[in-house]
């Protein structure tokens, strides 16, 4: 696992910490939080000091100090990581977010690992009632989830690099034709096996991807 420096140096190479709220980061926790049904979701980025907000639902703050943060567990691991009853586990039953508010008690959150290897923050749910463990296909949704979040920051990270990050938008129409004929091919290959929960989720993707060819023509 790459240690502190190394999550340090590319959260400063992806040029994310402080950045003003952004529509893709907001849909994603709005997503998340619908998905879970928890009134609490965000994409948490941890730097050396803090867990900062780039995204957030259901919280007034924007930080919070890494001594009180479940997301800095999380990215010590590869896998999601859940908290059924945060009153229960001695690892946070005495974190002032747990004892007051916002009285964290359920919390699930899935590491965001770049292309580098670089864990460097997570995407998370909460609540204020305890749960249950998360279940194989919710598992799955929040790591679906992760790597959306990772990709949106790759493309952020892409585009800036080719000139387009101050408001200039790139023609994303060859992009997304690319992307169309994909998921098409994907969905064949879903077809083929018989994955049919897989093929309904892929056919959801293929609606909007084709509502978002449609509006660029």
């Amino acid at each position: 696992m790459m240690d502190e420096e190394d999550r340090l140096a590319a959260l400063a190479r992806y040029d994310l910490l402080d950045t003003p709220p952004e529509r893709t980061f907001d849909a994603l926790v709005e997503t998340a939080a619908e998905r879970f049904d928890t009134p609490i979701s965000t994409i948490s980025l941890i730097d050396a000091r803090r867990q900062w907000f780039k995204a957030r639902i259901g919280l007034d703050i924007g930080e919070g100090p890494i001594e009180e943060s479940f997301c800095a567990k999380v990215i010590e691991q590869d896998d999601v990581f859940v908290v059924p009853d945060a009153t229960r586990d001695d690892r946070f039953r005495d974190y002032p977010n747990v004892t007051g508010g916002p009285g964290i008690r359920f919390y699930a959150g899935a590491p965001l690992r770049m292309r580098d290897g670089a864990r460097i923050g997570t995407i998370c749910v909460v609540d204020v009632e305890p749960r249950g463990d998360l279940d194989a296909e919710e598992r799955l949704a929040l790591e679906d989830l992760a790597r959306r979040t990772v990709a949106a920051f790759e493309l952020r990270r892409d585009l800036r690099a080719a000139g387009h990050g101050d408001g200039e938008l790139p023609d994303v129409r060859p992009w997304l034709d690319q992307a169309g004929d994909h998921l098409a091919k994907a969905w064949a290959a879903l077809d083929l096996v018989g994955a049919t929960a897989e093929l309904a989720r892929l056919e959801q993707v293929i609606v909007e991807v084709d509502a978002l060819r449609l509006a660029r023509r």
